[in-house]
């Protein structure tokens, strides 16, 4: 933070029960957004795996900055990773794409949807998708742009 000493605070967290509630007074996204800054975004990250209890449905992990968009459909289940990896992410237009990867992911299948299939329709892979207790992991080859990953019952 800019200003050394304030008595506003940066959080303030409250749990009871299953609810659990974030306050961000200090503007943490914003910074992040606007000032690329780092550590804020782990802030960021953290916090929202806290208020879901680590529940959440999707880990994505290697080298760059990709959008992770998880899509349930019947008997499916569509991932969207977009590659925002650039000297120019912060800045429109991105005049240079740099290839990411190789990117390890694990998709938890919401109830009723056991797959067994995975494809991937950018680079076109089509292999066995196994559950292991209760996640599907699979590793993807580097990225330039985007790529779709469909799993399939």
């Amino acid at each position: 933070m800019r200003e050394p000493r304030t008595s506003i605070p940066g959080l303030v967290l409250n749990e009871s029960d299953r609810q659990r509630v974030a306050y961000l007074p200090a503007d943490i996204d914003g910074r992040f957004a606007v000032d690329n800054l780092s550590d804020h975004g782990d802030i960021l990250a953290n916090l929202v795996r806290w208020a879901a209890g680590n529940n959440l449905p999707l880990e994505v992990t290697g080298p760059g900055l990709i959008d992770c968009e998880l899509y349930q459909q019947p008997g499916r289940v569509i991932l969207h990773l977009v590659n925002l990896t650039s000297a120019g992410t912060w800045r429109a237009p991105v005049h240079e794409l740099i290839l990411v990867g190789p990117l390890t992911v694990r998709v938890r299948p919401p109830q009723g949807v056991q797959p067994k299939a995975l494809k991937t329709l950018v680079s076109q892979e089509n292999r066995a998708a196994t559950v292991q207790n209760g996640w599907v992991r699979f590793e993807l080859k580097p990225i330039l742009d985007h790529e779709v990953v469909v799993l399939e019952s």
